[in-house]
């Protein structure tokens, strides 16, 4: 059985985008860099909101072209080649390669199947969707530090409580922590 985990970028007042929906305000260096190609080598696949994808899918095809670095270069050839499941409740196409629309139960059946783990990687209401339905094991919040005041909350809406255990903690020179948690 793979692992769903959650890798999101968040503020210190826990905003994952601001209240225009941009995240113009996420560090981003050349360890940031390096550290989500690193988590891009671990997956099997990721998993995206619905809103969340559609502001992705124009971006990652032609990113590579326009890259300053060949880690930049081999990250945008990873998010174009692995696997891509969107969250949504009417069926889409996309033309962004190896992209997918499911359902809830979708993902339960992929965290099934062997492989590599998965990524929950944008969408506050996937985010919130999946870790109340119990189905994320592990969250990695990257803390930027700063206060944001307002926006979209990462988690919001109604959902059971879960007691998180605290397994790992990175910090990065922008100031940013990387806080790994297990249920």
């Amino acid at each position: 059985m793979r692992t769903l985990f959650l890798q999101i970028n968040v503020t210190l007042d826990g905003y994952v985008e601001d209240a225009n929906g941009d995240i113009d305000w996420h560090f981003a260096d050349d360890e940031f860099d390096s550290f989500i190609l690193d988590t891009l080598r671990s997956i099997d696949g990721m998993v995206f909101g619905r809103v969340a994808f559609e502001r992705l899918a124009p971006y990652w095809p032609t990113a590579g072209e326009t890259a300053q670095s060949e880690t930049q270069r081999e990250t945008a050839r990873l998010m174009n080649e692995l696997p891509k499941y969107a969250l949504s409740r009417t069926a889409r196409q996309s033309d962004w390669n190896n992209s997918h629309f499911v359902t809830v139960d979708d993902v339960v059946k992929l965290k099934s199947q062997p492989g590599k783990d998965l990524a929950l990687f944008a969408g506050a209401n996937a985010a919130t969707e999946l870790t109340g339905q119990g189905l994320v094991d592990e969250l990695r919040l990257i803390v930027n530090p700063l206060l944001q005041g307002g926006g979209t909350p990462l988690f919001s809406g109604t959902y059971a409580r879960q007691e998180q255990t605290l397994t790992d903690v990175r910090r990065l020179a922008s100031g940013a922590l990387v806080l790994t948690y297990r249920t």
